[in-house]
C-alpha cells in the first residue's frame, strides 16, 4: 500500500472567510403593532451559518427577522456601522443585545450595557 504523503497547509487555509452581515429586526412591544425595527451587524463565513446566527439571536431575544444579507450586497446601509448582535458592556464585560448606552463624556466612545455601569464608568474615570 502506498501512502500519500499530506501537503502541510496553514491553519485556515480552504477555509471560506467570515464576511460582515446585516440583519433588520422587529421588537413586538405594546405601543402598537408595528413595535421597533432597528439593524444589527455581524460576521459569519457563509449563508447558513449567517441564518443560524440569526435564527438563534432573535430566538432569544424574542425578535421577529425581517431580513439579513451580507452588508457589501447592501447599498444604503454600507457606509454606516452597526452595534453587533451581541455586545458587550466595557464596565461589568457582561453580552448584551439591546442598543448600549453610550458614556455621556463626549471625548469618550465607549459603550456600557445600562446607566448604571455608564455611571459607574463616569465616576471612576470621568472626574
Amino acid at each position: 500500500m502506498i501512502r500519500k504523503k499530506k501537503k502541510d497547509r496553514l491553519a485556515g487555509e480552504g477555509d471560506v472567510p467570515a464576511e460582515k452581515w446585516l440583519a433588520a429586526f422587529r421588537k413586538p412591544s405594546g405601543r402598537g403593532p408595528e413595535g421597533s425595527t432597528f439593524v444589527r451587524q455581524f460576521y459569519a463565513p457563509g449563508y447558513y451559518e449567517a441564518y443560524d446566527t440569526v435564527l438563534t439571536h432573535a430566538e432569544k431575544m424574542n425578535l421577529e427577522v425581517l431580513w439579513f444579507r451580507e452588508k457589501r450586497n447592501c447599498g444604503p446601509y454600507m457606509n454606516r456601522n452597526y452595534p453587533g448582535l451581541e455586545s458587550r458592556c466595557t464596565y461589568c464585560n457582561k453580552k448584551f443585545g439591546h442598543e448600549p448606552v453610550p458614556c455621556a463624556s463626549e471625548s469618550c466612545e465607549l459603550e456600557f450595557c445600562s446607566r448604571e455601569c455608564m455611571a459607574e464608568h463616569a465616576a471612576g474615570r470621568h472626574k
